[in-house]
């Protein structure tokens, strides 16, 4: 198995709770409201929303791909800490066996944060997933973040 990383550190005027509420814990629920393309739905096949929890998820019109299945590997409330793994679906492309992304948010002095998140591409055998496309899911991350950050900002 091969594993490749990437990793995103970006600094916001929100804070820490706040913002690791709406990318973490309402993701399912903001999204489609302030990116309406970016999902349909998503779907709880098992689990109660915490660790261990599997959801289908609809990708919108705006995707190259139509669904991905997540499982919630940890939250931490406390610390704003989550992390989860897409475990199926054809975002994986046929070589990837999963991608897990861990989200940390840090509290700033003035009053922001700094969200960092990690992701790790588990690869089926020597595969090597291209630059390209790690670039381009940091870049859709992005704009997610960014939808949401300025949503949360307005309200």
């Amino acid at each position: 198995m091969g594993v490749q990383k990437s990793e995103v550190v970006i600094a916001s005027p929100v804070p820490a709770a706040k913002l690791f509420k709406g990318i973490c814990l309402d993701i399912d629920t903001l999204l489609p409201q302030v990116l309406p393309g970016a999902i349909k739905g998503a779907e709880i096949l098992e689990g109660d929303g915490g660790a261990g929890t599997v959801k289908l998820v609809t990708l919108g019109d705006a995707s190259p791909y139509k669904t991905m299945k997540q499982k919630t590997e940890a939250i931490d409330k406390e610390a704003f800490t989550f992390s989860y793994s897409i475990i199926d679906g054809d975002i994986l492309l046929g070589y990837i066996d999963s991608i897990t992304t861990e989200f940390t948010f840090t509290p700033t002095a003035d009053g922001g944060c700094t969200a960092k998140s990690v992701s790790t591409f588990n690869t089926k055998g020597d595969a090597v997933v291209p630059e390209e496309n790690i670039n381009f899911a940091n870049e859709q991350n992005g704009i997610i973040f960014k939808a949401i950050e300025a949503y949360l900002i307005a309200n």
